[in-house]
């Protein structure tokens, strides 16, 4: 894209004469791995510092607010280089815990809200990441129960409040605790049959050689039990799983490592009078319904495939019920729930929020870019815009909307609480979101933009996951490190969740639209 501007933007960002801080006298390309951009941090702890430094003040699309919020980016340099000086003055026995302390002490007061800075300890060999929005949201006493909650109308539907209540959950958890735990299925069938195989006197040898290998697979099976799906957990057991493949296991097959990043909570449900309810974990629906993109993602494979059909049913009942009922006037109103979804793809939008609304985009608030290599060369602020549904759809612009957010509603998900603010009929409930709205895109627009990520993760000693594009509200209006604030704000109960099933926050969500209030 725009080659030729690439390459001389490219030439210009390594050739420069800089305008940062007075130790460096070059302005250098922090995108790419480059040794000279990067060398110093290899084996220096002050080099990390100041390759993080001049990096960040050249990258980074936030200094105004940042000044605003009574930063000030030079004296950081003036007080953190000799600290980190220091860590070279140890010698060779600078502990991880102690690169971590300074660094997250550093990264502390910047407000980015998707921002990770990863030091590599060149003594130990340990990558450390520290990330400012967790450190400032670990202080909200609302943050640790917004991670562990699991939005659900389970209950409800028990209690014979629903027409109509469908859930299918494929993240790499819920596919592992099915394989494990599920009657009828993987590991519980191999329980199974092994207990038929111990009640009778004589196996033939073809019983002998199956018995075997499934006390195997047992053995190999149950320790993994309750452990979380890391990576590794997932290579172990796809592992497994293809070794003993010739046991026809039910169930138990490899899982495609790509739902890690497209794995999705979807839930629907029906009240008795016509509540059209939508639970979403994380925003990766456009993978789904699209069959380019899927094909794309997961190929031809048949297990994969059942997957997303069950996806785009659930999402599917959701719509229709929509469409059907407020073509016929019985629609009592719409829920959305983005309550610990830590965003994803911004194409959801148009089937999900932007599913309700006309075609054409909604207007949310404003976006800029850096536009030069000096601390505030910034670019002119631009219209942002949520997706809106281009097929023939019902506009629902006469029936209440509530969208439900909590503090781990991240990035897209508070993109979905922002857009509320700007719809007449809607609103937010619940507690103030995460604060990360600046948008992210890939590094190959660094030389266009003047921004983006710094240094490649697991190459560079120093590396930032870093948003290229800053979001604003409709007033121009900076909400990184706050957050959106919700219209009406409703605490979580936890201990009624447990003891009842019953969500505080969507019993609010249901009392506003059967009253308005």
């Amino acid at each position: 894209m725009k080659n030729n501007i690439i390459i001389a933007g490219a030439m210009l960002l390594t050739t420069a004469v800089s305008s940062c801080h007075k130790d460096s006298d070059v302005l250098l390309n922090y995108a790419y791995e480059d040794h000279m951009t990067f060398s110093e941090a290899d084996t220096s702890f002050a080099g990390k510092f100041r390759v993080f430094w001049n990096a960040m003040n050249q990258n980074y699309n936030l200094w105004d607010y940042e000044k605003e919020c009574g930063l000030d980016w030079d004296a950081v340099y003036d007080e953190y280089l000799p600290k980190f000086e220091a860590l070279d003055m140890q010698g060779t026995n600078v502990a991880d815990s102690t690169l971590y302390k300074l660094m997250s002490e550093l990264v502390a007061p910047l407000h980015d809200g998707h921002m990770s800075v990863y030091f590599k300890n060149h003594q130990t060999g340990q990558v450390l990441r520290a990330t400012p929005s967790e450190i400032r949201n670990a202080d909200r006493p609302e943050f640790e129960e917004s991670i562990n909650m699991s939005p659900s109308m389970e209950t409800y539907n028990k209690l014979g409040m629903l027409k109509r209540f469908m859930k299918y959950d494929v993240s790499i958890y819920s596919q592992l605790q099915d394989m494990l735990m599920k009657e009828g299925v993987g590991l519980q069938w191999v329980k199974t049959k092994l207990d038929e195989f111990a009640a009778k006197d004589d196996l033939s040898e073809s019983e002998v050689i199956l018995y075997d290998g499934l006390n195997e697979l047992k053995a190999k099976l149950e320790p993994l039990v309750g452990k979380s799906p890391t990576g590794e957990l997932l290579n172990v057991f796809n592992a497994i799983a293809l070794k003993y493949s010739y046991l026809n296991v039910p169930f138990l097959q490899p899982i495609d490592p790509k739902f890690s990043d497209y794995g999705i909570d979807l839930q629907f449900a029906l009240t008795n009078d016509n509540i059209a309810y939508l639970r979403i974990s994380e925003f990766s629906l456009s993978v789904y319904l699209n069959d380019t993109a899927f094909k794309q993602e997961f190929g031809d494979n048949a297990r994969d495939k059942e997957i997303r059909q069950n996806v785009v049913q659930v999402w599917k009942a959701w719509f229709d019920s929509i469409q059907e009922l407020h073509k016929t006037g019985k629609l009592g109103g719409v829920i959305i729930d983005v309550r610990r979804n830590p965003g994803g793809m911004v194409t959801d939008a148009q089937y999900v929020l932007g599913a309700l609304l006309p075609s054409g985009d909604l207007q949310y608030g404003w976006s800029r870019y850096k536009r030069g290599v000096g601390r505030y060369d910034y670019s002119p602020y631009t219209p942002q815009y949520m997706q809106t549904m281009n097929e023939p759809h019902e506009i629902i612009d006469d029936k209440p909307i509530v969208v439900l957010a909590n503090a781990y509603s991240i990035s897209m998900a508070e993109m979905t609480s922002l857009s509320t603010k700007q719809i007449d009929n809607a609103v937010l409930i619940g507690t103030r979101t995460y604060g990360g709205l600046c948008g992210l895109v890939g590094n190959e627009y660094n030389t266009e933009t003047y921004s983006g990520h710094i240094g490649l993760e697991n190459v560079t000693s120093v590396h930032v996951y870093l948003p290229t594009d800053a979001v604003f509200d409709m007033d121009k209006k900076c909400l990184e490190g706050i957050g959106v604030t919700p219209d009406i704000e409703v605490a979580y109960d936890a201990t009624q969740y447990e003891e009842t099933g019953r969500d505080t926050q969507i019993d609010r969500a249901l009392e506003y639209i059967r009253t308005g209030k």
